[in-house]
């Protein structure tokens, strides 16, 4: 009887869900009737947030990018997350890492991006200038390269340490950090905090990164079938990602998340490959590695340009605002890295990590910024032309269009690369909700699928409610970001613990084999 009844009982974490999910509906309904006060609101207190905290954020993100350079060569590199082998190959290991950090934002961006710092350079540059375009992809690469991938190294082996070493029975922020207070009297308290922030932060970034990427989706569409971008096409481009990432999240990470990210990347890899080889590859190379030179040249210079003196606001827009948005994924990243992290060592998880995945990202840049540059120099596509009137979409498919089977075949290539990379990044999304709001695991040690349908539904409902009421994404956006902020002092606070843990231990083992060593001589 008591078991049975035991198995009856709910296992959600009903305060965390019903807080969150009140706050993150309060605020889209604030969004729907009053949409102007909503984001003139945000945006304030966005702005507000990035100055004040502006310079701790850079401060953080270049110490711990230093550490987790650290662990991967320290004596603590050595040590194994767990006591059995790697449960993914290594190049399956980093394409599900990269896919869910990236989802479709890094496919627009490769395209882009280098255009915004040709247009409006930091570091004093002059716009339009050559050295704006020679410095503007190398600004990518510092953006989207260790300075992002770093919390996720940290964050991922402390909770992976606490998990599979210390034996912390959930796999999620606040179990770990409440494990990490030992007899604090509020952390019960706080860690309902974390999960609460963790659930807004993961709902408000991912829900409107569906969204966000239905213009790449339908521009597809259009260019292949000939498709007009409708409302109610945009409706069944996000219906039609959230049914894939839902069906993968359902099928688990073997059958699901891994099969399409594999899948996703090797696709992405040939599209690359293509683009090298029919276009400029010359153009494409030479500048591949100049601007990795000069990112290596000025990072340190990149990690600090506060712009004191001009105040072109190219900080608040550009550096401050990726270290905050890399925030709001640290949670979701953290659980994720460590659930695919077992039987890895720390050297591994933070090598892939920083190397493999800002490695992937640099080369994605490089060959897509590069062609789009190209194009620009050129004369084929008038790209910062069309940036200027706010149609990225347009742009990028003109740029492919340039290309042998740029019309059909490639925006085909392209469509699928972004419908895996989004359902990549929500499933890795599904899985960490599930386990922030899970009171208990299964004797498999895995968290209900009812559970993490619940969360897939709400990913795919919350940009659909947005879309309805033609509200603007970057109200939410913005929000889950300024809610964000804060967990740089869990951060913070993990890594701290995470060192003193790894020391602890690493001396125990060593006093341990010490003695072992001389009770066998005196034997």
């Amino acid at each position: 009887m008591n078991a049975c009844r035991e198995k009856k009982k709910i296992n959600i974490n009903l305060s965390v869900t019903l807080i969150s999910m009140a706050a993150i509906t309060a605020f889209v309904i604030f969004m729907v009737r009053r949409p102007n006060a909503a984001l003139d609101a945000v945006s304030t207190a966005f702005n507000f947030a990035t100055q004040v905290f502006g310079v701790p954020l850079m401060i953080f993100t270049f110490v711990t990018t230093v550490l987790a350079i650290y662990l991967a060569f320290s004596k603590y590199g050595k040590i194994k997350l767990g006591d059995c082998d790697p449960e993914y190959s290594t190049f399956s290991y980093i394409a599900m890492m990269a896919l869910a950090a990236l989802a479709s934002a890094a496919l627009y961006w490769s395209f882009t991006e280098w255009a915004y710092y040709y247009m409006n350079p930091g570091l004093g540059i002059k716009p339009y200038s050559v050295e704006a375009m020679e410095i503007s992809l190398g600004y990518s690469f510092f953006h989207w390269g260790f300075a992002t991938q770093a919390p996720y190294v940290l964050t991922g082996v402390a909770i992976g340490y606490a998990v599979y070493n210390r034996k912390v029975k959930l796999m999620k922020v606040s179990s770990v950090c409440e494990y990490m207070m030992g007899n604090f009297r509020y952390k019960k308290l706080l860690g309902a905090i974390i999960d609460i922030s963790v659930v807004f932060c993961i709902v408000g970034a991912l829900g409107c990164t569906l969204g966000l990427a239905v213009p790449l989706g339908t521009g597809a569409l259009k260019q292949v079938f000939g498709i007009e971008t409708t409302f109610p096409i945009q409706v069944c481009v996000v219906l039609g990602i959230g049914i894939i990432f839902t069906v993968s999240s359902l099928l688990g990470t073997d059958k699901g998340m891994k099969v399409i990210s594999d899948f996703s990347t090797v696709l992405c890899l040939l599209f690359m490959l293509f683009i090298l080889l029919v276009g400029p590859a010359k153009f494409i190379i030479e500048n591949f590695f100049s601007s990795l030179a000069w990112m290596c040249d000025k990072y340190v210079r990149m990690s600090f340009f506060t712009d004191p003196v001009a105040q072109t606001g190219f900080t608040e827009e550009w550096t401050t605002f990726f270290q905050a948005f890399c925030l709001t994924y640290t949670a979701m990243m953290g659980i994720f890295v460590a659930k695919i992290s077992k039987g890895r060592t720390i050297r591994q998880v933070s090598l892939c990590c920083l190397l493999g995945v800002s490695g992937g990202v640099w080369v994605l840049f490089g060959i897509n910024g590069g062609f789009a540059m190209h194009a620009e120099l050129s004369g084929t596509v008038k790209v910062t032309e069309i940036l200027s009137s706010g149609a990225g979409q347009d742009m990028i498919y003109g740029v492919v269009s340039s290309l042998p089977g740029g019309s059909k075949i490639l925006p085909l290539a392209m469509m699928l690369i972004i419908v895996g990379f989004v359902a990549s990044s929500l499933d890795s999304a599904s899985f960490s909700l599930a386990q922030t709001t899970t009171l208990r695991l299964k004797e498999s040690g895995e968290v209900s699928k009812t559970l993490r349908l619940f969360w897939c539904l709400v990913l795919t409902l919350v940009p659909l409610a947005i879309m309805f009421a033609k509200a603007d994404f970057s109200a939410l956006k913005s929000l889950a970001i300024l809610v964000s902020i804060p967990f740089m002092l869990v951060v913070i606070f993990m890594e701290i613990v995470l060192f003193n843990w790894l020391r602890e231990d690493t001396n125990k083992k060593v006093t341990k084999n010490f003695l072992t060593e001389v009770l066998a001589e005196e034997v």
